[in-house]
C-alpha cells in the first residue's frame, strides 16, 4: 500500500498568550499544510537553529516560520528571555532559506536578527488602517498595488525604522513606512495583523497593553474590526494563499537542512 506523504508543517512561534495564528494558520490549513504552534511566551523550547525544529516537524518537511506577535518589544530581552534564541532561528531560517512570515513583533524580530533597527512609531497605530502598496512587481503583494489604500488591523508603537540591507519597502501607511518589507525573495515582515479577527482585538482592548494607552484611539475597536471583516478577509485571505503557493514551491526545492546530532 503507498504511503500518503506527510502535510508540510510550518511552524508559528506564538510570542504572547493573546496572540495566536489565528486566521493565517485556518487558511494554511486549507491550503495543505500542518500548522504547529511553538508557545514561546510559555516558556516552551525554542531552538536556535533550524535543525533544533526536528522536534516540531518530525518525519515532515519544514516549509516556513511564522513568528507572531505580542506586547513586548524585539529587544525585550530580560522580559522575554526567548527573544535572543528567536532572533538567531530566524537568522538560521534566512541562512538557509526556510521561508519567514513575521507578523508585527515578528517582523520587527525579523529586522532586529539581520541589520535592521526599530524605534517607537511617532504614532501608535491601533485598529482599522489603510496601507498602500508601492511595489507592484512583488509576487506576492504586487496584485494589491492597483487597488489603491487596503484595509489592515493594527496594533503597534513599535516600527522598523531601518530596513536590513538586503531588504525592500512593499507596502506603506501614513504613519509607518515598511508596513511590509521584504528580505531577499521569500522572506516577509508585515507590521500589521492579517490573523487577527474581533475575538482577538476584544482580547487586545482588555488587556490595554501600552500601545493602546498611548493611541489616539481607545473605544469601539473591535467593533470597527468587525464591521471590517468581510472586507479584511477578501483582501487578506487570497494574498496568504499566495504566499502558501510560493511556500510549497520553496518546498519542492530546498535542500532539507542536516539531522540534529544526539
Amino acid at each position: 500500500m503507498e504511503t500518503l506523504a506527510s502535510a508540510p508543517v510550518i511552524v508559528a512561534i506564538q510570542n504572547g498568550a493573546a496572540g495566536p495564528i489565528n486566521l493565517v494558520g485556518k487558511w494554511l490549513t486549507e491550503a495543505g499544510f500542518e500548522v504547529r504552534t511553538i508557545h514561546a511566551y510559555a516558556a516552551q523550547p525554542l531552538p536556535a537553529d533550524i535543525s533544533g525544529l526536528e522536534e516540531y516537524v518530525g518525519d515532515s518537511t519544514l516549509a516556513a516560520i511564522i513568528p507572531l506577535g505580542g506586547s513586548i518589544g524585539a529587544l525585550d530581552d530580560e522580559r522575554a528571555p526567548w527573544l535572543p534564541i528567536e532572533r538567531a532561528l530566524l537568522r538560521d531560517a534566512v541562512a538557509r532559506d526556510v521561508p519567514i512570515l513575521g507578523i508585527c513583533l515578528g517582523a520587527q524580530l525579523l529586522a532586529a536578527s539581520l541589520d535592521g533597527e526599530l524605534d517607537k512609531a511617532p504614532h501608535p497605530e491601533i485598529g482599522i488602517h489603510e496601507i498602500t502598496v508601492s511595489d507592484e512587481e512583488d509576487p506576492i503583494f504586487g496584485s494589491l498595488s492597483p487597488r489603491g489604500a487596503v484595509p489592515t488591523i493594527q496594533w503597534h508603537q513599535d516600527m522598523v525604522s531601518t530596513l536590513p540591507s538586503t531588504a525592500k519597502t512593499i507596502a506603506s501607511s501614513r504613519h509607518c513606512t515598511n508596513q511590509i518589507y521584504r528580505v531577499g525573495t521569500i522572506h516577509y515582515g508585515l507590521q500589521f495583523h492579517p490573523e487577527a479577527d474581533p475575538t482577538i482585538v476584544t482580547m487586545w482592548e482588555k488587556k490595554a497593553d501600552e500601545a493602546y494607552q498611548r493611541s489616539e484611539r481607545r473605544s469601539g475597536i473591535a467593533r470597527d474590526v468587525e464591521e471590517a471583516m468581510m472586507k479584511l478577509e477578501e483582501v487578506w485571505r487570497p494574498t496568504i494563499m499566495r504566499w502558501a503557493t510560493m511556500v510549497h514551491g520553496s518546498v519542492a526545492t530546498r535542500p532539507k537542512p542536516p539531522k540534529q546530532l544526539p
